[in-house]
């Protein structure tokens, strides 16, 4: 019963979206000319806000992006009228092309699957990162160049971030020790050598590594902060999206927060009580150590028994 009215809701969303894609479609076809119509820009961009709407509240989260992306690129146009030209007018039709296959793709007798429509949007999002940055351009009085783009977008930037974040949080459930956090910072310079021509990204890695130096932050500390914080900047990076990156106070905070003097790295309280011993063991070493530990034991109870 569940099934059969979700269907009907999303039959009901594609034909809505269907109706917006004709709004689009007729604004977009001679859109130099469309630029004095004030009116029917509004609409445009309501077009492109209400099918971002539709498909967040379906949870079709490939068709949101490309919507939301159209949407902000309206906006752009709707607040600050431009001279539009041929280039700005192609990426615009490019935009609308891609939202058009992604709803297409929705009617299909499979669907849109997931990962297919993530493939869609990584592949679209240079198209809009040149079109927001040539709209810009136009706003601040500059020219759009025909036969280059304005700024450079790593197509596969984000996912090569992924990868490597997602190898970095297996490390950090494994628990805290040594060896993890030597992996953990070499893993940093995997990151680093990702882009080492955007400095706010080195930025952030170069903190998030400095951070891990630091023994007194622990894992729980340490782990949401990093991930979240490179995961959103390498988003943000191959959306061509740069100027918004900026630390957060949490990562300014884990990578400068004071680190264990000598004497405190030295001192250790040991509990009496053997259960708590071994609590504290466990807790501080890895199992290698801690096999290391127990064999020494071993011998040195069997020593002073002999004695």
């Amino acid at each position: 019963m569940a099934s059969e009215q979700e269907e009907r809701i999303k039959q009901l969303f594609i034909m809505e979206a269907e109706e917006h894609l004709v709004t689009l479609e007729n604004g977009l076809v001679d859109l130099k000319s469309t630029m004095s119509d004030s009116e029917t820009i509004n609409d445009m961009f309501r077009a492109a806000h209400s099918v971002k709407g539709g498909a967040a509240m379906l949870g079709m989260h490939s068709v949101k992006k490309v919507a939301h992306r159209l949407e902000d690129c309206f906006k752009i146009i709707r607040e600050h009228p431009v001279d539009i030209d041929q280039t700005v007018e192609s990426q615009f039709l490019k935009g609308y092309d891609t939202l058009k296959d992604l709803v297409e793709r929705l009617q299909g007798p499979y669907g849109l699957r997931q990962e297919e429509g993530e493939e869609i949007v990584q592949n679209a999002l240079p198209v809009f990162a040149d079109l927001e940055a040539n709209l810009n351009t136009l706003v601040s009085g500059g020219t759009v160049s025909k036969s280059t783009t304005v700024r450079k977008v790593k197509t596969n930037f984000a996912q090569q971030v992924k990868d490597k974040l997602k190898e970095m949080l297996e490390l950090f459930k494994q628990g805290d020790s040594p060896d993890s956090r030597k992996q953990l910072i070499e893993g940093c310079n995997g990151l680093l050598k990702l882009d080492e021509n955007t400095e706010i990204w080195q930025t952030l890695v170069t903190a998030s590594q400095q951070a891990l130096t630091n023994s007194k932050l622990s894992y729980q500390v340490l782990a949401p902060v990093i991930i979240k914080e490179l995961n959103t900047a390498g988003e943000l990076i191959q959306a061509g999206k740069v100027e918004e990156i900026v630390p957060s106070k949490d990562l300014k905070e884990i990578a400068t927060s004071p680190k264990a003097t000598t004497s405190e790295q030295k001192k250790v309280t040991l509990p009496k009580d053997p259960k708590e011993m071994v609590k504290l063991i466990i807790k501080s070493f890895d199992h290698k150590q801690q096999e290391a530990i127990a064999r020494i034991l071993v011998k040195h109870v069997k020593s002073s028994k002999n004695n």
